[in-house]
């Protein structure tokens, strides 16, 4: 009986102790980004693997505002897009390809955002519809080249909950979302979102706080007890 109440704890403390290995999550490793110490990040056209064509710019127009709200000053990005567009590069694969002495001549960013769409619409089944926004990133040490944070983020929205509704009605809630987001894109709304969650400071594995930011270079510790008094 000893024997195996013995043998039963120690089963119970080899799956708690590796239950607790698993699911401990290594912190960010953020050297890098501090060792470049980035004031002014340049935000160039996405790479588009979606087969909407306006997602680019979408995802683009919304990136500058939680990159300037963490601290950083942004380029505008209209000004950006017209300059490649004036030398002949319209892509964001091509964009993306551009050596980075040029790119230091004109605008002398010190980090480049890179983003990459894989996923961007939304897609229509019989009695409801699915919005996905999907976007990877990363910055990069305008100088050298040398890749300082990245970071994704995927969101996907279902149009509507049907358990509770009859198949008429669903059918018809279904066509009513399909006509509404034909009309006002509702990728690009829940675009907003995706931005948010990738490029601001303060969540998991995001940016660091940039100098213009009153969290700048404080330690983790102290702004969580700032946001939570």
């Amino acid at each position: 009986m000893h024997l195996r109440q013995l043998l039963l704890s120690l089963s119970v403390a080899a799956i708690l102790s590796a239950c607790g290995t698993t699911s401990h999550k290594q912190p960010y490793d953020y050297s890098k980004f501090q060792r470049t110490n980035p004031r002014s990040i340049l935000v160039v056209q996405p790479t588009n693997s979606s087969v909407d064509v306006k997602a680019p710019n979408a995802v683009m127009a919304q990136s500058t505002r939680p990159l300037a709200e963490s601290g950083y000053y942004g380029f505008p990005v209209v000004l950006v897009n017209e300059t490649f567009r004036e030398n002949g590069l319209n892509d964001g694969a091509e964009i993306q390809a551009v050596d980075l002495s040029k790119i230091r001549k004109i605008y002398n960013p010190d980090a480049i955002l890179y983003m990459d769409i894989d996923d961007y619409g939304t897609k229509y089944q019989v009695i409801n519809s699915n919005t996905t926004v999907s976007v990877k990133a990363r910055l990069v040490d305008a100088k050298n080249g040398e890749v300082i944070w990245t970071g994704s983020k995927k969101i996907t929205v279902n149009s509507n909950d049907n358990n509770q509704q009859g198949f008429l009605s669903a059918v018809t809630s279904a066509l009513f979302n399909q006509i509404k987001d034909k009309l006002t894109d509702g990728a690009f709304n829940l675009t907003e979102t995706v931005n948010d969650n990738l490029l601001s400071a303060g969540v998991e594995d995001g940016i660091l706080y940039g100098p213009h930011h009153p969290n700048y270079q404080k330690p983790s510790a102290a702004i969580t007890s700032e946001q939570n008094p």
